[in-house]
């Protein structure tokens, strides 16, 4: 007679297996939790420091383009750094000289507290830059801070920005709504301050 042979799990062999299998399981998903907070986090925090360092960028090439003397004209005849506010006389004809007849204007960048929009304005009325004689192009909708300092023939320009600056997701500076301060020294080489 033939024997067979009865080969069997016990109960607490497959509870042991059922634990292995959902500590692996557990411990994959707690990997994969971690990297998606951590990729949200990093994407959002990439966007708007792309968004502050292209403001910078777009101050920084036409900074390059003021002319003046304040020496001769007076304290902010070339630059103007205000409250949110940082305005350029133009040297548009790029004949080096401040012509004041129509030829060169000022320009400028305001910040837009409500909206936390930084807009530029090609054609200002004057160094306030109050009111704007071009539509206003928006370079970000993310600027919680815009500030600049007029530091003679050099221009210290700061920029903070926030995912979600209304704060609705959470407060800025948190993982989930992340906030990045730039700041540029940018350099006027055609205003003279002595």
């Amino acid at each position: 007679m033939p024997l067979y042979s009865r080969k069997s799990i016990t109960l607490i062999e497959l509870l042991i297996a059922m634990v292995l299998l959902a500590v692996i399981i557990l411990a994959i998903n707690n990997v994969n939790v971690f990297s998606r907070y951590h990729f949200i986090s990093t994407d959002r925090r990439a966007k708007i420091q792309n968004d502050a360092s292209r403001c910078l960028e777009h101050i920084t090439k036409y900074a390059s383009q003021a002319i003046g003397n304040e020496a001769v004209f007076g304290g902010a005849s070339a630059v103007y750094a205000g409250t949110n506010v940082l305005s350029f006389f133009m040297d548009v004809n790029a004949n080096g000289l401040r012509d004041t007849a129509g030829e060169d204007y000022w320009v400028g960048y305001r910040l837009n507290n409500s909206t936390y929009q930084l807009g530029y304005c090609s054609h200002c009325s004057d160094y306030s830059c109050s009111t704007c004689s071009s539509a206003i192009e928006y370079l970000a909708n993310d600027i919680t801070v815009f500030s600049a300092t007029n530091n003679g023939n050099y221009v210290n320009a700061d920029i903070t920005a926030c995912w979600n600056p209304a704060g609705t997701i959470a407060a800025c500076n948190t993982p989930d709504n992340p906030s990045v301060t730039m700041n540029s020294s940018i350099h006027l080489p055609s205003v003279a301050t002595n």
